[in-house]
């Protein structure tokens, strides 16, 4: 970590620092010495919010591993004290006249493009319910300011001497597009129809909409995923709500996400990534090249297809359980619902040797948590199931192998994937998804409420699972499987099993043996 205050960074102010991170990030209040930021319930996306939090209020360059170095509250602070720097060059503003290169997860997602050739959409859409009294003119305003405050937004792909790269259009304002319903109830059909238009790589990559459904007013936003994560659609709500209640609100962003890309680029180049690419290598060598062999499998492997979504609830009482058990395990709620999905994988494909990729942030540098792009890595985990009796052998099992990964995980999934020469590798995800920018959005001081968008559905993985913490402290989500490959009974089956695996651990101790 580096710094110019290190000297100052000490005592109770450091400490204060780290108690309103760690409070944020874990709904907490106060934390002793050895407190363990993960025995606390935190995972890898609490410990990226309070990472981010601590590197904007202190300037530090504060590493992707602090908190899974120091887990312990007083050995983070004293860390962080110590300024002892990372090595890390910052992030810089570039010329936004000219092409820059594509992120690794830009080059990934580019690579899966030339890899699945049609068949499936790389569009992402959000959706909020406006205030009936929201003023047209004030919002169109703000929506025209929003590509200066992230030039992200009107980004396009162009062809330079053969290679991809990304130009900021920085003359374009984003127009706001009007859309008239007839009834209330056709908002949300107008949304996905909206949505579903196509968006070109060469034409900025996002669309931003209003759709007036008699005295509904809906603000829909489509993006290319080349520029957009879900951390991203709160950035844009929230500066938009800020255009709209000031327009003289400073609008230039002093970063770019094509600033990151160059950085990224600069940062991982040769011996790093190779370090990075190797270990990977290792965890993959001598896994089949087409993922976990599912049951039911019917019809061709195609790289992707059409897809449906199983709805999938861990009721509150189980998932609290589960929280508390990761205490006495020493893992992260995550990494308890991780073990239990690769089990579940297993006993229903009847393999114990398991690779579950999984969506982690990325966003450690200080200011990129303020940058709208495609920040959201991936990584896989490998585990052997043979031998584990006990739950506690399993999350410990399970857990290690995640952390192993810790050190590693700057590098795109996909762009690993592709690199190793196995794009289809990881047929199966699990992740859980807590995106603190998305929640108590307002425009005009009033809530907006989040409208789900519909649309045709099509997916790469065979199956995926992503689980969202809920208010009421229950997890809700879905199981996305590929209807050209499994059949709904097939999927249901292991549903019931992760669900049934959720129930028997919550409240078993770590010695109890795993049902059979």
């Amino acid at each position: 970590m580096t710094g110019n205050n290190s000297d100052a960074l000490n005592g109770s102010w450091l400490a204060d620092i780290v108690q309103r991170a760690w409070a944020h990030a874990l709904h907490g209040e106060l934390f002793a010495d050895g407190d363990d930021f993960f025995a606390c319930g935190g995972d890898s996306l609490a410990a990226l919010a309070a990472v981010s939090e601590v590197a904007t209020a202190t300037g530090l360059d504060v590493p992707t591993q602090w908190l899974y170095e120091h887990p312990l509250f007083a050995d983070a602070v004293r860390a962080l004290a110590a300024g002892v720097d990372d090595g890390l060059a910052q992030i810089i503003p570039q010329d936004r006249t000219v092409a820059h290169p594509l992120s690794f997860q830009q080059e990934g997602l580019l690579r899966v493009m030339d890899h699945v050739r049609g068949g499936h959409r790389y569009q992402v859409a959000y959706a909020v319910e406006l205030p009936a009294e929201t003023d047209e003119g004030r919002l169109a305003a703000a929506v025209s300011r929003l590509g200066s405050r992230h030039p992200a937004l009107t980004t396009r792909v162009v062809t330079d001497g053969g290679r991809a790269r990304q130009q900021i259009a920085n003359m374009s304002p984003i127009l706001l597009e009007r859309i008239r319903c007839t009834a209330p109830d056709d908002a949300e059909t107008a949304v996905g129809q909206w949505a579903a238009t196509t968006i070109e790589l060469d034409e900025p990559l996002s669309r931003i909409a209003l759709i007036k459904a008699g005295p509904r007013r809906v603000l829909a936003l489509s993006a290319h995923q080349m520029v957009m994560d879900p951390w991203s659609w709160g950035l844009v709500v929230r500066d938009l709500a800020v255009l709209y209640d000031d327009p003289d609100a400073e609008g230039a962003s002093p970063l770019a996400y094509s600033d990151y890309a160059c950085w990224q680029r600069q940062h991982l180049s040769g011996a790093v990534h190779e370090h990075h690419l190797k270990h990977w290598s290792r965890v993959a060598e001598g896994y089949a090249l087409t993922g976990v062999p599912l049951p039911g499998l019917q019809g061709d492997l195609s790289p992707a297809g059409p897809a449906a979504r199983l709805p999938l609830v861990v009721p509150a009482e189980h998932a609290q359980a589960l929280r508390t058990a990761a205490k006495v395990m020493d893992a992260s709620f995550f990494e308890v619902l991780l073990s239990l999905f690769h089990l579940a994988v297993g006993r229903w494909s009847g393999t114990s040797d398991i690779l579950v990729a999984s969506a982690t942030g990325s966003r450690t540098r200080p200011g990129t948590e303020n940058v709208v792009g495609f920040f959201v890595n991936g990584r896989f985990t490998r585990t052997s199931l043979d031998g584990l009796r006990t739950f506690g052998d399993l999350i410990g099992h399970v857990r290690d192998r995640w952390r192993a990964g810790d050190a590693h995980c700057e590098l795109h999934l996909e762009k690993v994937l592709f690199d190793l020469g196995a794009p289809d590798l990881a047929n199966i995800k699990f992740s859980v998804n807590a995106i603190p920018t998305l929640s108590d959005l307002t425009l005009a001081g009033r809530p907006l409420n989040h409208i789900p968008v519909t649309g045709a559905l099509s997916a790469r993985r065979h199956i995926s699972v992503g689980l969202t913490p809920e208010a009421s402290g229950s997890l809700s989500g879905a199981l996305t499987y590929r209807t050209d490959l499994l059949a709904a009974p097939h999927v249901q089956v292991l549903a019931e099993e992760f669900l049934t695996l959720c129930a028997s651990a919550a409240h078993a101790p770590s010695s109890a043996r795993i049902p059979r």
